[in-house]
């Protein structure tokens, strides 16, 4: 992870893809 310059770290990119569906299923399934 120390490899990440001038590039999106992968972990930041899973986080909030993560965030985002479960945002989304709640939405739906609230």
């Amino acid at each position: 992870m120390a490899d990440t310059t001038g590039r999106i770290p992968l972990w930041l990119i899973g986080t909030v893809t993560g965030i985002t569906v479960i945002g989304l299923l709640g939405i739906f399934f609230y």
